[in-house]
């Protein structure tokens, strides 16, 4: 047809271009030609690799070149036998397929690597505990994999075109779809701890739907951040460590009821109700809908608890598989006569034993980090995602505070009045926030009540910064 039959003007001069499309049939997933440079970049030296993947050495032939004398052991995970035309004794050492994972030596790799393969896997879960059992105790894991909830996945949604593209759709089967959040939870109840090492990001094209997806998660309740921080991904490079390898444990039933303050139910139910780590010790988990502060929460909820220590925490932790019996362990340990005066965060900050100032303390994984630091018996502040304390406990959360800096407020209550340093402990959870980077008024608010409150204390230390007279300057009450 002539431009003019397609109503194009006739001054129109189409640019050149040259687009090729060919290739072949293929009834396998094809192996990378060619290293993640960001993946490459990320793994640490070491002597015995192990690499899960789709069958190629192009990652062997390159880590090699920087370190010749390391073992290099490849399980191809594809579906269909292929040549391995690349593959030599200076690249992979040794091919097996998923079976022969049940013939590999025991803590044998101190480093192991999952390359694009996660979302064809069967079962996931059940691969990352048996490379958990291959991992020497220092291992480290490096994973790749796609963002499934990406601003183009976001932006083809809107469009309303989910044709399944080739990257996504190989000949053996459809994948899992993956988010930041899917994979760290599977990681964590596979017992690795993990972080963000690198990541590609995802730029749509000039003139997409990019307003429109943005408009759209903001309609969602995602805070502002979340939409380059976390939809902005393309493609993940993460790093996990066995952290709780070899932690105390105590099975069920739970020493521990779960009570939680609610105002987004999907939250909820992604999150706390789905949580492995409470369901292993049976722990009876009570929401409080429609609360107007923690401290309400708290007060009208104890009765429903049937348990002597309470979790109050957030709707957006997840608490992975071998929590529950981590913290019964940590419970079970703390006498009798302590139990009422014991208030416990899981990360904050705490005074140096020196006196030098503080430190951070605790673990968690937030959002796309790992924090992780000592536990510590000298907390100034704690972190409001999750606290323990005992049903008859002396500390009583204050409603003035609404919903920040409430932990804070008991630590110092708990130093000034009772002259007992509450604990910050280590244990496995993920803070699964879609709150943005930036303080939100209420903080400001409530920076200013925790200041006139505790005018003696000085300077009030908090993961957010420093409640100073310079800070609450920068941070008015929000108006009235």
């Amino acid at each position: 047809m002539t431009q003019a039959a397609l109503g194009a003007p006739a001054t129109l001069v189409p640019p050149p271009a040259l687009v090729v499309i060919g290739g072949g049939p293929s009834d396998v997933r094809p192996a990378a030609a060619a290293a993640d440079p960001r993946l490459l970049k990320a793994l640490p030296s070491a002597a015995r690799v192990l690499e899960l993947g789709a069958g190629s050495a192009a990652l062997a032939r390159a880590y090699k070149a920087r370190i010749p004398d390391c073992r290099w052991t490849a399980v191809d995970t594809r579906s269909a036998t292929a040549a391995r035309p690349d593959a030599g004794p200076q690249a992979v050492d040794q091919w097996c397929d998923a079976a022969g994972l049940d013939g590999l030596p025991m803590g044998a790799f101190d480093l192991l690597v999952v390359t694009d393969v996660l979302p064809w896997l069967g079962d996931a879960g059940a691969c990352l505990r048996r490379l958990a059992t291959l991992a020497a105790p220092e291992a480290r894991l490096l994973l790749s994999v796609d963002n499934h909830a990406s601003l183009g996945t976001l932006e083809r949604i809107l469009e309303g075109d989910l044709t399944a593209e080739a990257r996504l759709s190989p000949a053996d089967g459809q994948p899992r779809l993956m988010s930041p959040a899917s994979v760290y939870k599977q990681l964590m109840d596979a017992g690795w701890m993990p972080t963000l090492a690198d990541h590609q990001a995802d730029a749509p094209a000039p003139g997409s739907l990019l307003a429109t997806v943005k408009a759209a998660l903001a309609q969602a309740g995602a805070s502002a951040g979340c939409p380059e921080r976390v939809h902005g991904i393309d493609r993940m490079v993460i790093e996990a460590h066995r952290t709780f390898a070899a932690a105390p444990a105590r099975p069920g039933p739970a020493l521990f009821s779960v009570l939680v303050p609610t105002t987004q139910e999907r939250q909820l139910r992604l999150n706390v109700e789905q949580s492995p780590g409470l369901a292993e010790v049976g722990a009876r988990i009570v929401s409080y809908r429609g609360a107007s502060s923690p401290a309400q929460a708290f007060e009208q909820g104890l009765a429903h608890a049937d348990a002597d220590w309470v979790l109050l925490c957030h709707q957006d932790v997840y608490f992975p598989a071998g929590f529950g019996e981590q913290l019964n362990a940590l419970l079970h340990g703390i006498p009798a006569d302590e139990r009422a005066r014991t208030l416990i965060g899981f990360v904050g900050l705490a005074a140096k034993r020196d006196g030098s100032g503080t430190e951070p303390a605790g673990f968690v994984i937030d959002r796309l980090h790992r924090a992780d630091h000592p536990a510590a018996d000298t907390a100034l502040s704690i972190d409001e995602l999750a606290i323990v304390l005992s049903r008859d406990s002396i500390h009583r959360i204050d409603p003035a505070l609404g919903w920040h800096l409430w932990a804070t407020d008991l630590c110092l209550a708990s130093i000034c009045n009772h002259q007992v340093f509450p604990r910050l402990v280590r244990l496995p959870l993920f803070h699964n926030s879609r709150t943005g980077w930036k303080l939100p008024a209420g903080f400001a608010d409530a920076a200013h009540r925790l200041a006139a409150k505790w005018p003696a204390f000085g300077p009030i230390p908090t993961l957010c910064g420093t409640i100073d007279t310079a800070f609450l300057a920068s941070h008015p009450k929000a108006v009235k």
